[in-house]
């Protein structure tokens, strides 16, 4: 059995490793910076694997070596062998197993971390959960390569070959600290609309890292006939609420953000037109994941009912 794979050498873990390691990196130059020894270790490391499968997996572009299509199509079948062989130790061992999930900043915050707290409990030390902060074009390249186990992503950016389920629609709201209006008795007074928050009257917080939100916001702004001028650019969502909550700025947040807020501490406006900006939301997963890592189905179905909007 496997007699091809063993009749000549070059294989091995190791090598398969830096196979990864370059292919995450982007370039054996990153994936060892300013490491001149060990970079002339991982060229010499593919070398071997390029000999031993009879292809390139490696080719120079300009100044770098990066993996050919060949060298990340087997880039991506090492990790998972490499995956699966790392979770039969741990689980022999009695191991917890580290399960990926990627989403926004502000999903993240306020929609991820509250609902794990239930599935911690009951997996137990079979499973420990790692949250990473990635933008939607990088989640969905990570679920394809298997780098990160699950992700919350938007429905519009699902791509072939990932499974999703959905988990509801994310809405915004216009919100205005009372502080602006001089405390919580004269803001309850207060009705206030979209032309208030983002025309200028009052002093505007906004996140401008997400590029289609911020178009879409733009296009918002213009329906109700003003110009979006932010006196404060933030790079996330709970940057923004930061800027809300110290009472000096008002903004558009979503409206699971609100549910950090007190009673009473701010004001929301009347804003249908926000409704352009909703997003309806999936949990997505690669397929492979249900087959090699244990536990991964049974953490699929129980990741779409506890992170159901």
């Amino acid at each position: 059995m496997f007699e091809k794979l063993f009749a000549e050498r070059g294989l091995s873990l190791d090598r398969l490793r830096v196979l990864v390691e370059v292919h995450d990196a982007g370039s054996i130059a990153q994936a060892a910076p300013g490491d001149l020894i060990r970079q002339s270790q991982y060229s010499r490391q593919l070398r071997e694997i390029s000999e031993f499968f009879g292809c390139e997996v490696a080719r120079r572009r300009g100044k770098l070596l990066k993996l050919s299509p060949q060298g990340a199509r087997l880039a991506e079948l090492a990790r998972a062998q490499l995956r699966a062989l790392e979770d039969f130790r741990s689980e022999c061992r009695e191991e917890s197993i580290d399960y990926t999930i990627a989403a926004g900043d502000s999903l993240i915050h306020w929609f991820v971390i509250p609902k794990l707290g239930a599935l911690v409990s009951e997996f137990g030390d079979k499973a420990r959960f790692v949250t990473v902060n990635l933008r939607t074009n990088e989640i969905v390249q990570q679920l394809c390569d298997g780098r990160v186990d699950f992700g919350v992503i938007r429905k519009d950016a699902l791509t072939d070959g990932l499974k999703s389920a959905s988990l509801g629609t994310l809405a915004y709201a216009g919100v205005v600290p009372a502080a602006l209006f001089g405390g919580p008795a004269r803001a309850a007074k207060q009705k206030i609309g979209l032309v208030d928050v983002l025309g200028g009257a009052l002093p505007l917080a906004a996140q401008m890292a997400d590029g289609q939100f911020t178009q879409r916001l733009r296009e918002v702004a213009a329906k109700v006939g003003v110009e979006m001028k932010p006196a404060l650019v933030c790079q996330s969502f709970p940057q923004t609420l930061a800027a809300v909550r110290s009472g000096g700025f008002a903004a558009v947040l979503p409206a699971i953000a609100l549910r950090d807020m007190e009673r009473g501490s701010f004001v929301e406006a009347n804003a249908p037109e926000l409704g352009k900006l909703k997003r309806d939301l999936v949990l997505a997963w690669n397929p492979r994941t249900e087959q090699v890592r244990p536990n991964a189905r049974k953490l699929a179905d129980r990741l779409r009912a506890a992170l159901k909007l």
